[in-house]
């Protein structure tokens, strides 16, 4: 299977956090990675990722992920595109790969949709979750996709376009999943220790570890020692993000990232 990975970055001190390296390692274990950071982000950052990407672009600009793939998709092209039998839609709003991502393809490739992510809700609508999509060639080929990428207002939402292209390509007659689905009108995404305790997330979202939002852990306690007892992720990691970007942690917060968990 011929992959190409899509990874939009962001940073607001404009570096590549380890985490990121990491991230973009494992990707390019599974396909292509083309990397393209919001910003202006200085080579000797970007070097840190090159020996696992094909191809690095900046480009600074207001709509954050679906803006960066935008960007990307105008440099490379649909012809290119068209060559690869899936492409893949990431950011690195997550840390992960917590479990193998070879396995999450291998299972979803067996299920046979046109298009997946790992997780999805339907709070207000059925959708797919933006930070890890995959779209068969069949879609990237689909003139209605890509009339909504070359066509897409970079004033929109970014929720607003996660919505619009989940229903898009049901209207298009393509089936759509996730790698993990709660059946509850809920998103799965506020409850992460059960992402990881019952369904084995390869992803969990950073602002599960951040205070006072309704997707955080609490003090991340029982996140991060699922994460350290049953993954071989490294949760320094996750301290070394949380440090290097001042990232807002509550007294207990704190307490257990210095504990070492």
């Amino acid at each position: 299977m011929k992959r190409i990975c899509l990874l939009a970055g962001y940073d607001k001190k404009c570096q590549i956090q380890d985490y990121v390296v990491y991230l973009v390692k494992k990707l390019s274990e599974i396909g292509e990675v083309y990397y393209v950071g919001n910003g202006k982000i200085p080579p000797d950052e970007l070097f840190k990722i090159a020996p696992f990407t094909q191809r690095l672009f900046t480009k600074e600009h207001k709509m954050r992920d679906f803006g960066s793939w935008h960007y990307v998709i105008e440099q490379l092209g649909w012809d290119k595109l068209a060559q690869y039998d899936e492409i893949v839609f990431c950011n690195d709003s997550v840390y992960g790969p917590l479990f193998d991502l070879q396995a999450v393809f291998a299972q979803m490739e067996r299920k046979g949709f046109d298009f997946w992510s790992v997780t999805s809700d339907y709070v207000y609508r059925y959708h797919l979750h933006r930070y890890f999509m995959v779209f068969s060639r069949d879609i990237v080929k689909n003139a209605a996709f890509q009339k909504f990428w070359n066509d897409i207002s970079l004033t929109e939402s970014a929720r607003y376009s996660e919505y619009k292209l989940t229903s898009l390509l049901a209207e298009e007659g393509f089936v759509g999943n996730s790698y993990i689905r709660s059946y509850k009108q809920s998103d799965i995404m506020q409850t992460p220790e059960t992402l990881l305790s019952d369904y084995s997330a390869p992803f969990i979202k950073i602002k599960s570890f951040l205070p006072e939002n309704k997707y955080t852990a609490g003090s991340g306690l029982s996140l991060r020692y699922q994460i350290r007892t049953r993954t071989e992720y490294d949760t320094a990691l996750i301290n070394q993000n949380i440090t290097a970007n001042h990232y807002p942690q509550t007294w207990a917060q704190k307490l257990v990232a210095l504990s070492g968990i």
